[in-house]
């Protein structure tokens, strides 16, 4: 195995300030900023699976490693598998069917109100509009009226589309929950570990459903934003499940580590983080939840191929997927997680 370096020499520089050979352990921030700066390759294969809509980015990930791992390296290959069989890395959304080693984020997924409405191209609702649809009690469009200020919804009957992906819904009701509106046994939904973005596809007019963003984004249906008032010079805020709406909710997870990995969790309390070049953090959309990479083979091979597509450059082909890549702190902390046991490289002695 080797280890070589891939991105700008000065976060090793950085990294090695101060350091001698003589110096006692790496220490951990220390340790993230070599792993971000390496990658490595070990001679092997190992398998992924992936849902169906996340097979463009495992493609992109394997074509990359099969540039960076090649001779004078070791040869180290990435393949995808169907999802049911045995594999090296299950990438879910949801508990791995294998029984996984260890567990780590590996992209951002979110629960959307797609709409269906041929006079509208944009549509807002509140947390408790959100609710009554949910739960029945909202069945028409103008009943929306007071979260759409400057639109007129006309009348028409609301066809909500029952069956809910699980991850979905769950993310869904954890959200309203927190807002003090609880729907989990007066929702008129019911959850399914089977749909796929077929059952989206042909949405008829007034129709709504709750379905992942990925499906979304897919098919080019048109997600609800979160209407939370208006702001003093009377304009909507607006909390919208776009790539920076739900990029800066990523930034208010908390993690729990432990020696399998570690899981996120929402923290509402927490400010979302300010992207550099900003001067405020976007309105963020908190209906999400984390797509995960287990090992369910925990060798060198798996590992190497996980730091990998942890790594920035990795993570930048989810920019352009179904998907929002991670945020920096999450990202980071996952990277040192599955790199245990791989050869982390000394900084140059000083002198």
């Amino acid at each position: 195995m080797k280890s070589r370096n891939v991105i700008a020499a000065t976060i090793m520089g950085l990294a090695s300030l101060g350091l001698t050979a003589c110096d006692p352990p790496i220490p951990p921030e220390v340790a993230a900023a070599l792993a971000e700066s390496t990658y490595t390759c070990v001679d092997g294969e190992a398998k992924l699976s992936s849902p169906a809509l996340f097979s463009d980015v495992a493609m992109s990930w394997a074509d990359s490693l099969s540039f960076s791992c090649v001779d004078p390296e070791p040869t180290m290959i990435l393949n995808q598998v169907p999802s049911l069989s045995e594999t090296d890395i299950e990438i879910s959304d949801r508990t791995a069917i294998c029984a996984a080693k260890v567990t780590v984020p590996v992209a951002v997924e979110a629960a959307v109100l797609v709409f269906s409405n041929s006079e509208l191209s944009s549509l807002n609702v509140s947390d408790k509009s959100l609710a009554g649809i949910l739960d029945g009690s909202i069945r028409n469009w103008n009943q929306l009226q007071g979260d759409n200020p400057g639109q007129t919804i006309s009348n028409l009957p609301i066809k909500l589309l029952t069956e809910t992906d699980s991850q979905a819904l769950k993310t869904v009701e954890g959200y309203l929950s927190s807002k003090n509106l609880d729907i989990s046994k007066s929702t008129k939904l019911t959850e399914s570990e089977t749909l796929t973005p077929d059952n989206y596809s042909t949405l008829e007019e007034g129709a709504m459903a709750i379905v992942p963003n990925s499906f979304a984004v897919y098919l080019g249906l048109y997600p609800a934003s979160i209407y939370q008032g208006l702001d003093s010079d009377g304009n909507p805020i607006l909390a919208t499940p776009d790539l920076s709406g739900i990029q800066s909710a990523s930034t208010q997870w908390k993690f729990t580590a432990a020696d399998s990995g570690f899981t996120v969790a929402l923290d509402p309390s927490k400010a979302p983080v300010i992207p550099d070049g900003s001067e405020v953090a976007p309105i963020p959309y908190q209906m999400i939840y984390p797509v995960n990479l287990n090992l369910c083979n925990d060798n060198l091979v798996a590992r190497a191929v996980s730091r990998f597509v942890l790594r920035l450059d990795s993570q930048g082909a989810l920019g352009l997927s179904n998907y929002a890549p991670l945020p920096e702190a999450v990202r980071v902390s996952a990277l040192v997680s599955v790199s245990k046991g791989l050869p982390t490289p000394s900084p140059a002695p000083t002198e």
